[in-house]
C-alpha cells in the first residue's frame, strides 16, 4: 500500500514536471524561431547561396504559427488536470510539438541543401528535449521519425523524386547521388540519433531513479515528522498527568508523614516511627525521580530551548563544593579545586549549567567511599573543560557504554546506593544542548574520571 503510495506520488510529480518543461518548451521555440528566421535572412544577405529565401522564411513561419497554437490550447490543457486521462493528453501534446519540429527541421534542411546543410544535426538537440520530456519509448520512437525523415530525405533525392535543392556551389550535385556517400551520411546519422537518445534516456532515467527516493525519503520524513508530533503531544499530556495526578498526591502524603513524625511522636512506637521514616524517605526518593523525569521529559521536547546569556562557573563550582562540604567530611574524603582566578565565563542557563556542576560533584562524592574527589576547569580554546575525578566505584567497560541511558544503573551502584538513573541522562541532555560534550573513562574499584566542554561566553554576550 505505502509502494504504491510513493508510486502514484512520484506519476504525479513527474507529471508536474512535464507540464512545467512543455511550458518552458513554447518559451524556447520562441527564441528558437526568432534564431532560424535570422539565420535565414543572414545567410542569404552574406553568403552566395543558392535558395530560394523567401521559401524558407513561409516554412520558418510555420514554427510561429504552431507555437501560438501551442499557447492558446497549453494552459486550457492545464485546466483539465482533474479529468480522467489527463496525463495521456498531456503526453501526447508533448510528442506532437516534437514530431512537428522534426518534420519542419527536416523541411528546412531540405529547402537549405539537404545533406549539404551541417544543421541536420540539430534533430540532437530535439532527442534530448524528447528524453526530458517523455517516456524512454516515446523518445526512441521519436528518434525513429527523425532518421525516417532524414533517410526518407535522401532516398527520394536520390531516386529524383524531389529535386535536390543545392546549398552552395562548393558541392557537386552529383556526390550526393552516390550510394556510399549516402550510405555513410545514413549511417553516421543514425547512429548519433540513436546513441543521443540513448544517453540521454539513460541519465534521465537514472534522475527520476533518483527523483523517486528522494519522494520516498520526503514522505517517510513526513510520516517520521507527523509521528514525532503525536509523540510529543503525548508527551506532553503524560507531562500533565503526572503532574496532577502522581506529584501533587505524593506531595501530600510526604507532608502527612512529617507531620505525624513531629506531631505525634511521643505517641508513636518505635516500630511505627520506623516504618513512617522509611515511608516519608520512599516517598521523597519517588517525589525525586518524578521530578527529574519530568525535567528530562520537557528538556527533550521539541519547543524546549535553554537560556543564552554569561555563566560564571567559577562560583557555581565554589557553591556546589560548599553545599555538598558536610557530606565530604562525614566521609573524610579529600577534596582538591583547580580554578584559575581568570577563568572565562560560559554561555548559557546559569540554572541548568550549575544542575550538571551538581550531579557531577554530587555523584563523585555519594560512590566515593574513601580517598577524594577532585574538579578542575581550565580554558581550551573557544571552549571551557571541566573535569570532575573521584576514586570511588568505578564502571567496566559494558557499563560506560549505557551510563547515559534513562534509569540506567552500574551494578555497583545498585547494591550500595539509591538513585533514579536519570541524574547522568539529564547531564547530558543540558551539555548536548548547550553546543558542548560530555566524555567518561572509569575503571571499576578505581573511580571515575568526567570531562564535559562547554563554549566559552562571546564578547558580544559579554558586552
Amino acid at each position: 500500500m505505502k509502494e504504491q503510495k510513493v508510486y502514484r506520488n512520484f506519476i504525479l510529480t513527474h507529471q508536474d514536471e512535464l507540464v512545467e518543461r512543455i511550458g518552458w518548451l513554447i518559451r524556447v521555440r520562441w527564441l528558437a524561431g526568432l534564431g532560424v528566421t535570422s539565420t535565414i535572412i543572414a545567410a542569404t544577405s552574406l553568403f552566395d547561396l543558392i535558395v530560394d529565401r523567401n521559401l524558407l522564411l513561409l516554412v520558418s513561419s510555420s514554427i510561429f504559427i504552431f507555437n501560438l497554437l501551442y499557447s492558446f490550447y497549453f494552459p486550457k490543457l492545464q485546466r483539465q488536470k482533474d479529468i480522467p486521462g489527463w496525463h495521456r493528453k498531456i503526453a501526447l501534446f508533448a510528442n506532437i510539438q516534437i514530431s512537428l519540429d522534426l518534420i519542419i527541421l527536416n523541411i528546412l534542411i531540405y529547402l537549405s541543401g539537404g545533406a549539404e546543410n551541417p544543421f541536420y544535426f540539430y534533430s540532437i538537440f530535439h532527442m534530448i528535449i524528447a528524453s526530458m520530456l517523455l517516456s524512454s519509448t516515446a523518445s526512441y520512437l521519436q528518434a525513429t521519425l527523425a532518421v525516417l525523415l532524414f533517410n526518407l530525405m535522401l532516398t527520394l533525392e536520390w531516386l529524383d523524386l524531389i529535386p535536390h535543392h543545392q546549398l552552395y556551389p562548393f558541392f557537386e550535385e552529383e556526390l550526393f547521388h552516390h550510394p556510399v556517400v549516402l550510405l555513410g551520411l545514413s549511417g553516421v546519422f543514425t547512429t548519433t540519433i540513436f546513441i543521443s537518445v540513448y544517453m540521454a534516456t539513460s541519465i534521465t532515467s537514472k534522475l527520476r531513479q533518483r527523483e523517486e527516493e528522494m519522494l520516498e525519503l520526503k514522505n517517510s520524513l513526513e510520516q517520521a515528522n507527523l509521528e514525532m508530533k503525536k509523540v510529543h503531544e503525548y508527551r506532553s499530556w503524560f507531562l500533565l498527568k503526572v503532574e496532577h495526578e502522581l506529584k501533587a498526591p505524593l506531595a501530600a502524603i510526604q507532608s502527612l508523614i512529617a507531620v505525624i513524625l513531629t506531631s505525634f511522636a511521643s505517641t508513636l512506637t518505635p516500630k511505627v516511627t520506623d516504618l513512617l521514616t522509611r515511608a516519608e524517605k520512599r516517598t521523597h526518593n519517588l517525589l525525586e525521580m518524578i521530578r527529574r523525569l519530568l525535567e528530562l521529559s520537557r528538556m527533550q521536547t521539541v519547543d524546549h530551548y535553554f537560556k543564552s546569556r554569561p555563566v560564571d562557573l567559577k562560583s557555581i563550582i565554589t557553591r556546589q563544593i560548599d553545599l555538598l562540604r558536610a557530606q565530604i567530611e562525614e566521609k573524610s574524603l579529600s577534596l582538591r579545586k583547580e580554578i584559575p582566578e581568570d577563568l572565562p565565563q560560559l554561555t548559557g542557563d546559569p540554572e541548568a549549567i550549575e544542575q550538571v556542576i551538581m550531579n557531577l560533584l554530587s555523584n563523585a562524592v555519594k560512590y566515593t567511599d574513601k580517598g577524594g574527589v577532585e574538579v578542575e576547569a581550565v580554558p581550551d580554546g573557544n571552549y571551557i573543560r571541566i573535569i570532575v575525578s573521584d576514586t570511588g566505584i568505578g564502571m567496566s567497560e559494558e557499563e560506560l557504554t549505557m551510563i547515559f541511558e534513562e534509569f540506567y544503573r552500574g551494578s555497583l551502584a545498585k547494591e550500595k546506593y539509591e538513585g533514579t538513573g536519570l541524574g547522568l541522562s539529564i547531564v547530558k541532555e543540558i551539555v548536548e544542548g548547550h553546543g558542548g560534550r560530555i566524555e567518561v573513562e572509569s575503571t571499576p574499584g578505581k573511580g571515575s574520571h568526567f570531562t564535559v566542554v562547554l563554549p566559552r561566553a562571546k564578547e558580544k554576550i559579554l558586552q
